[in-house]
């Protein structure tokens, strides 16, 4: 958008966050969205988007986790089960190692009907079998990875979490 044009509503204003985001220019892109919210908080787009996860995705991609979190949980304020902001929040809460809270929030993208999910069902399960790996909980690891592998046999990563969690179990005295 040039200088000299103001977007009229908070509809186009989203759209050029999206432009921006989509450029990418994360100063634009921040300065729409915060416009979207001081217009209407509660804003959706007409795709279900909302400001608050493009907010958490740019603060995500920069390295401010807390605040990624943050924006991510106030994206499901307005809806629970919105797939994207729970795979980011839970992306965030793993790099922050909580685990709990982390695995909490991939099993909740389960709980959507697969028609309606996005995210392939071999990196939720892969995501949560992590999770636990990393908490050493092999048993619920080699559980959760044995999923994700069924679900694609030839994936290297899911093979060899499942290999080093039954080295890791075999290991254990």
């Amino acid at each position: 958008m040039d200088k000299n044009s103001v977007p009229l509503s908070v509809a186009e204003w989203f759209n050029e966050g999206l432009r921006c985001f989509n450029k990418p220019d994360g100063i634009g892109a921040v300065r729409a969205f915060e416009a979207v919210i001081k217009v209407n908080p509660a804003y959706r787009h007409e795709d279900g988007d909302n400001p608050y996860f493009y907010l958490g995705k740019i603060s995500e991609i920069e390295g401010r986790v807390d605040d990624a979190i943050m924006f991510y949980s106030s994206a499901l304020t307005l809806d629970p089960y919105d797939e994207e902001s729970l795979i980011g929040r839970g992306s965030c809460y793993t790099v922050k190692k909580n685990h709990k809270v982390a695995v909490a929030d991939f099993k909740k993208v389960l709980d959507i009907p697969p028609e309606s999910r996005n995210a392939p069902l071999q990196h939720v399960l892969y995501a949560i079998a992590e999770n636990f790996r990393q908490q050493k909980d092999f048993p619920n690891a080699l559980h959760w990875g044995e999923k994700a592998l069924s679900e694609d046999p030839d994936n290297y990563r899911h093979q060899e979490l499942v290999a080093d969690v039954k080295k890791q179990m075999r290991d254990v005295p």
